[in-house]
């Protein structure tokens, strides 16, 4: 998630070279994404106080990038007018895609593009000490939230949880669980407990590694 701003397509852009290793595809992905995200801070709400959304899937041939504004008036178009001042950039979307897509209105927005990836190179790396960091997450929201699906978005990179029927996400397992606790019925298991059947789940694993 970017603020609304024209400076942070340089931070998308930043983003999307340190997730995607380097290679031709990678080029049109990251111009792709930039032109999707300098439309919605030009053309929807997002450039007036809001922000947008950038989401990249890695699936085999294709990698898609799907930007999500605050809504404008006119539908989402991914093509202008060939021949007018602007809109060029988004026909040059059209070229690299394989296949684009979109949907919504003033209430808000979705445009993708899927770009074609060479299956024989590598694709988006998480580095482990995320995931180290992702294991530690999970287990402390399963120890406090009982029956609550929580995961962490590796396309998004925000944490998820669907609670009493709603779905709430944060940029941290700190801050989920800060909206977790808000949230009215969200089942709840207090600190000092979650802490210590923690503590007992990490004793019974030592102790079974050491019967082993």
């Amino acid at each position: 998630m970017f603020p609304g701003e024209a400076r942070q397509i340089g931070v998308l852009r930043q983003w999307l070279s340190s997730l995607l290793p380097p290679c031709a595809a990678r080029d049109d992905v990251i111009y792709v994404a930039s032109e999707l995200g300098t439309n919605a801070v030009l053309h929807t709400a997002s450039g007036q106080g809001g922000s947008f959304e950038v989401e990249v899937t890695w699936s085999g041939p294709v990698v898609r990038v799907a930007v999500a504004d605050g809504g404008a008036l006119a539908g989402p178009r991914l093509v202008d007018d060939p021949l007018g001042q602007s809109g060029r950039g988004l026909l040059i979307v059209r070229s690299l895609a394989v296949r684009t897509g979109q949907r919504g209105d003033h209430r808000g927005r979705l445009i993708w593009a899927d770009i074609a990836w060479d299956t024989a190179a590598a694709g988006p790396v998480v580095p482990d000490w995320r995931e180290a960091a992702i294991g530690a997450g999970l287990a402390s929201l399963a120890g406090r939230f009982r029956g609550v699906p929580a995961w962490f978005g590796r396309s998004t990179l925000q944490w998820w949880a669907l609670a009493g029927g709603e779905l709430v996400s944060a940029p941290s397992a700190a801050e989920l669980g800060g909206v977790l606790d808000r949230l009215p019925g969200t089942p709840f298991t207090p600190m000092a407990e979650a802490s210590g059947r923690a503590r007992a789940d990490a004793a019974g694993q030592r102790v079974s590694a050491a019967a082993r």
